[in-house]
């Protein structure tokens, strides 16, 4: 299963950031490279992964939300 895949399960299920930040994780993204990182510096990594973030706006999670849960899940 894809990186995309992984994460449409996890929109799919309207499980909300924590949802996408575990899916992430899974992925193996390093979670502490994205808390360096502004929204558009973690929006443009995950794009090089071939993750697209803009789709969350229409389910209300921004990628500031993203970014706080990753520090929330790392701290």
């Amino acid at each position: 299963m894809g990186i995309g895949d992984m994460l449409g399960g996890a929109l799919g299920s309207m499980g909300g950031a924590d949802d996408i930040v575990s899916k992430i994780s899974e992925s193996g993204i390093d979670l502490s490279a994205l808390t360096s990182l502004d929204a558009e510096g973690v929006t443009s990594m995950l794009a090089e992964k071939g993750i697209d973030l803009s789709m969350l706006e229409g389910l209300g999670i921004s990628v500031e939300d993203v970014i706080a849960k990753v520090k929330e899940h790392i701290g």
